[in-house]
């Protein structure tokens, strides 16, 4: 059997909220965001974040799986297409490719010629991380490290407007409009919002990427609410500083190392270019 939430160290009120929601277990906390609990249950996002660590910490389960261990079913359910593990693009075509969107908890790295508009999925991934969760998105911010000094905020500006009157568009659909939730988060869903939950780091050489990479679990950790870190681009400064190719390939490997364990630790999504 799995670990009942009610064993969890939690105020009585915020076991009850949970139990009152059809969450019962522990297992049944699993891949939830801190808003998504939120909404769900019926409590503040910091209540839905004590829930969330409280689960996590929990050494041992009824099951006897070893805190830090996953079962081949948790790790089948994580890859799912959807939501809440995946960050949804509102473009069917491109969402398919993906499985159902950019995953949390991966590395996904976007190629091409320049011109072919790696730049452009990467705001607009900032952008869709932010989509509210009534309309199946991950309703978080995201960390976008630019290098190449080529995050134009106007053009992040048209993309939040667009997305934000896309989403205005659906909360008037009969069926969300029956959802007093998918309403309000469409309402607080605006550009400014959505601009004031994309933190850009501008990067000027490959001493201060590495700096920045080396604290971001940290980061992370203080700051549960993001669920996307962009990279645009990982190699930019490792080609002009880096004039030894066996080190340049060295030190790659051992960023995107970094980084892929950065996305399981926080079960973020990481978008390189």
């Amino acid at each position: 059997m799995h670990q009942a939430v009610i064993s969890l160290p939690l105020a009585v009120g915020l076991r009850t909220h949970l139990c009152a929601a059809g969450i019962s277990t522990v297992f049944e906390l699993r891949g939830k965001t801190p808003s998504f609990l939120a909404g769900a249950a019926g409590i503040s996002l910091e209540e839905a974040q004590e829930a969330l660590q409280a689960a996590s910490q929990s050494s041992l389960t009824s099951e006897g799986h070893v805190a830090g261990s996953a079962s081949a079913l948790d790790l089948l359910a994580a890859q799912q297409p959807g939501f809440p593990g995946h960050i949804i693009t509102f473009c069917a075509a491109l969402d398919g490719i993906l499985g159902g969107g950019v995953a949390c908890g991966q590395v996904t790295e976007f190629c091409g010629v320049p011109g072919v508009g790696k730049t452009q999925i990467g705001m607009q991934l900032a952008v869709d991380a932010q989509i509210p969760t009534e309309f199946l998105g991950m309703g978080r911010g995201a960390v976008y490290i630019d290098t190449e000094g080529s995050f134009m905020v106007d053009r992040v500006v048209d993309i939040a407007a667009a997305t934000a009157r896309h989403v205005q568009q659906l909360a008037a659909n009969p069926v969300f409009r029956q959802r007093p939730l998918a309403v309000a988060q469409a309402q607080s869903f605006t550009t400014e919002s959505i601009l004031q939950n994309i933190h850009c780091f501008r990067v000027h050489n490959v001493t201060e990427q590495i700096a920045l990479v080396n604290v971001l679990s940290e980061y992370f950790s203080q700051n549960p609410n993001v669920c996307l870190l962009v990279v645009d681009s990982i190699t930019f400064h490792y080609r002009q500083d880096v004039t030894d190719l066996a080190a340049r390939a060295r030190q790659l490997t051992r960023v995107a190392q970094d980084f892929m364990a950065l996305a399981e630790r926080h079960n973020v999504a990481v978008c390189l270019t």
